[in-house]
């Protein structure tokens, strides 16, 4: 098979990588907090004798720096490609009972970030001891707080991306419901905005036996939750795609006391940006409207989160061709849907054009899902991984993103 020299390097790291994606698995840490793995992650880089710059995204983000040698590498219009991996955990209590599970009390790589960690630490490993196929320079991004932290919108602002100035950027995640080693692509729209959203009712607070001498929050609270599910089934086009969920409810501590106020706390998605604003308005004028008819108010507040992430077509393309030949064109897909979670990729994309794959982890047809306590990244995924994203520099290097 053409350009085989990226499997048979990948492979021949996998033993030494399962030792070293175990020992992250073992000792996860959460965002901003990813001291020994920024720690980890520089020795090995410097190990490799790249250039490698630290204490990006309050502290532990880090960034490899790996310049080809191959013909015109040097050259003043010489490309520049970002390949990026996340390196937080999540505060879940491991379930799995692997040999290898969580040290860490309430702290697991249920997002399997260690085996992203570990897959461009082997691409690194593999593109420098091949440098001469580079035509041009690769970036290596290890970005901490992914989840919910938007480690990625401080790399790209602190200038990961500028020096050497990407034009592209290209990154990958673990896909359980995948079979292990297949690779898929969406082109356009892959990952939803995620904007979080507070609601405070304040009405008046009285005795359980007498309703009528107060304004009940949580009767309010309950026709708000109510009404914010039709938002999307009646204020949204059915050809676009939106989520509105309530996922907490804080209020009274007594069964015979109506509190003053009730909390509701929840989670916008949603893939386009018209889309977005509208729903944001109309859970405003929802929650406010239903309050106001009832005597009380509502305090509204609607933050916005990881923008849509948007792989370019074009780029990926690129990837899917990269894929097809390094893993075969029988493993590689174009997947038909974006999914609904939030990706802070998005962030690198809204910079320069790229793309995410995902990198099929399944073993068996209910495999653990995504932040789930018994998910585990499966290390037999980590070659075909690595090949990819080593197709994917030199393609890129050598021709750019295809018109």
């Amino acid at each position: 098979m053409p350009h085989d020299i990226w499997n048979a390097a990948a492979a021949a790291e996998l033993a030494r990588l399962t030792e070293l994606r175990h020992h992250l698995h073992m000792h996860p840490e959460i965002g901003f907090e990813e001291f020994e793995t920024s720690k980890l992650v520089v020795k090995e880089l410097k190990r490799l004798g790249l250039e490698v710059r630290t204490g990006f995204a309050k502290g532990t983000g880090v960034v490899g720096i790996l310049r080809g040698t191959a013909p015109g590498a040097d050259a003043a219009d010489a490309r520049a490609v970002a390949l990026r991996a996340d390196m937080d955990c999540l505060p879940i209590d491991e379930a799995s009972g692997l040999p290898w599970a969580s040290t860490v009390p309430g702290k697991m790589h249920a997002c399997g970030h260690d085996g992203h960690t570990t897959t461009l630490l082997g691409a690194a490993n593999v593109l420098a001891a091949h440098r001469e196929r580079l035509k041009g320079t690769v970036v290596f991004c290890f970005q901490p707080a992914e989840e919910n932290g938007g480690g990625g919108n401080y790399m790209v602002r602190e200038g990961v991306l500028d020096d050497p100035k990407c034009s592209a950027a290209f990154a990958l995640h673990g896909q359980p419901n995948l079979a292990c080693g297949k690779v898929a692509v969406r082109c356009g729209p892959s990952h939803a905005a995620s904007d979080g959203f507070k609601i405070v009712i304040r009405g008046r607070g009285g005795h359980g036996a007498a309703p009528h001498m107060a304004i009940d929050p949580i009767v309010l609270g309950a026709r708000v939750v109510e009404a914010l599910q039709s938002v999307v089934s009646r204020e949204v086009n059915p050809l676009d795609s939106a989520v509105v969920t309530i996922g907490a409810i804080h209020a009274g501590r007594a069964r015979n006391v109506i509190p003053d106020a009730l909390e509701l706390l929840g989670t916008i998605r949603s893939l386009k940006e018209d889309v977005r604003r509208k729903v944001h308005g109309a859970v405003r004028r929802t929650a406010e409207g239903i309050c106001a008819a009832g005597g009380a108010k509502a305090e509204v507040e609607i933050n916005d989160g990881y923008p849509v992430m948007v792989n370019d077509p074009a780029a990926g393309r690129l990837v899917m061709k990269a894929a097809a030949e390094v893993l075969g064109a029988d493993l590689v897909s174009e997947l038909p849907t974006a999914t609904m979670g939030g990706e802070d990729f998005g962030y690198f994309l809204q910079k320069v054009p790229g793309a995410m794959f995902r990198l099929g982890v399944g073993t068996r047809d209910d495999y653990p899902a995504l932040h789930n306590p018994s998910y585990d990244f499966t290390d037999a995924a980590i070659p075909a991984g690595i090949a990819v994203f080593c197709r994917v520099a030199e393609t890129f290097l050598a021709d750019g993103i295809p018109g």
